[in-house]
């Protein structure tokens, strides 16, 4: 049995309540199969000074899609889905503008098929506003989708998280099974696994907890002022949080699940056993091969789990976030037979910083090694300059929003690096990593786990693009002149 530090979780969470303003959030650790820790921290609902509990309800987002994929390839087990599948054959009254004939099943669920953060280019001023409803009711494919999916790109040519992906899949699983998603998840996944306090049908009630979020930060003020939207008017209850409004997801595959810690676990410990109960081992197996995976180094996809490494471990897992006030974090170590669940009661931007905290901590784990290599000469010299998006609109909208054009400028003799808006904006020096490996550089950043960026070169040894840790890619234009 693995062993980890109840105190150290415990001494970390309560930091992390007051150093990030958090509202509450409860920790939950699976080891050998068994929910070890589950401990609640802050508050549930702040004013009705009702404490966080591991047993209150979670919405946990796009966690969901982790669900909805087993259930696909449960279907594939059974010989009546292929991975291969035209989606077009799949759903024939749906448009799909573009690249459509191309779209597959493995493209929706590797986030590969050319779908942007919106469906058409006139949905694009405001992406994210086409994610949520204003009523829990789903309108059939063609009333919710118009005017089509328009496919960006040629599918399996470039990566971009995709939810409108995700209600397609939702679709195509709930016609094959001649049902619902709500009933099919709660027939494949949650009954099997004792799951009984969890459902798919995205409804406010007691068991929930109360979500908040945090005045915008700089970087969410740049955001709102590209989608031409107002700041909220809102003030804190405490100082810090602010009651979040209550939105519907507009398509229950890509994030409508709600659970609890004790559920959850259930759902880890299952993961941690290749799918038992739900999918074969085989078939699970395949799931967490790099199905999307352009540069080893950083992180990749399988079949709907990201897959990484952290503080030496390999893990895979997902996070969810829903707009009005929660994110969830789960993180499976299968070297260590652990899994970390995380449920914020808040939607921040600092959540990744909050579950790399813990997942330290849960591992036991020093402080990561800042790197002391020094940077090769010659990367110095040629890696400066503006790197912009590669073709495609709708599939560059959430970097465009996140970061924007990127550009590497050498001062005094380091490399730094700054974005058009966003965290970067101001400039973060790039470190070498390996003296073996001068290409791969780490962003020197104040977050426990630091991102990586991967240079590549050209066949003649020029720079001439980079790739994030989050899958995007950037090419470099040497026709675009850097900023101050």
């Amino acid at each position: 049995m693995a062993s980890f530090s109840p105190k150290r979780i415990s001494e970390t969470a309560d930091r992390l309540i007051e150093e990030f303003h958090l509202p509450g959030m409860s920790v939950g650790v699976v080891s050998n199969n068994e929910l070890a820790y589950a401990k609640g921290f802050g508050w549930a609902d702040i004013t009705k000074r009702k404490p966080q509990d591991p047993v209150l309800h979670q919405r946990i987002g796009s966690i969901t899609k982790t669900m909805v994929c087993l259930c696909a390839m449960a279907l594939v087990e059974e010989g009546r889905l292929r991975l291969d599948s035209h989606v077009g054959n799949l759903l024939p009254e749906l448009k799909l503008n573009g690249y459509g004939d191309e779209l597959t099943l493995w493209h929706l669920l590797t986030h590969t098929g050319g779908i942007g953060e919106s469906p058409t280019v006139s949905d694009a001023a405001d992406p994210i506003k086409v994610l949520w409803a204003d009523s829990p009711d789903t309108p059939p494919l063609a009333e919710k989708y118009p005017d089509g999916i328009t496919i960006d790109v040629k599918p399996g040519s470039k990566w971009h998280y995709a939810n409108h992906g995700w209600m397609l899949v939702g679709e195509i699983i709930a016609r094959l099974e001649g049902d619902t998603i709500e009933q099919v998840l709660q027939r494949r996944i949650f009954e099997p696994l004792g799951m009984h306090a969890t459902d798919n049908l995205d409804l406010p009630g007691e068991r929930l907890t109360t979500g908040y979020t945090h005045a915008p930060s700089p970087e969410s003020l740049d955001q709102l002022e590209l989608l031409g939207k107002a700041p909220p008017s809102a003030r804190p209850v405490d100082g810090h949080n602010i009651p979040g409004e209550w939105v519907y997801i507009n398509g229950r595959a890509a994030g409508a699940v709600q659970s609890n810690i004790p559920d959850m676990a259930l759902y880890a410990a299952a993961l941690l056993n290749k799918g038992s109960g739900i999918v074969k081992p085989n078939t699970f197996n395949d799931m967490l091969k790099p199905h999307w995976c352009p540069d080893e180094r950083l992180i990749s996809i399988g079949l709907s789990f990201f897959r990484s490494h952290q503080f030496g471990e390999f893990t895979f897992g997902h996070n969810g976030g829903v707009d009005g006030g929660w994110n969830t974090n789960l993180t499976l170590i299968p070297g260590k037979n652990l899994a970390m669940l995380v449920h914020l009661n808040a939607y921040l931007d600092s959540s990744e910083e909050v579950y790399s905290q813990l997942l330290q901590a849960v591992l036991d784990a020093p402080a990561p090694a800042i790197p002391a290599t020094p940077l090769d000469a010659k990367v110095r010299s040629s890696a400066t300059g503006v790197y912009t998006f590669p073709s495609g609109t709708l599939t560059n909208s959430r970097p465009v929003r996140l970061h924007g054009r990127l550009q590497i400028t050498e001062e005094n003799n380091e490399l730094i690096l700054r974005s058009r808006r966003g965290a970067w904006r101001n400039g973060v020096r790039l470190l070498a990593t390996d003296a073996n490996d001068p290409l791969l550089l780490t962003l020197d950043t104040a977050s426990t786990i630091k991102p990586n960026i991967a240079l590549a070169m050209d066949s003649n040894g020029s720079i001439n693009s980079l790739r994030l840790d989050r899958l995007s890619l950037m090419e470099r234009d040497d026709s675009l002149s850097t900023w101050g």
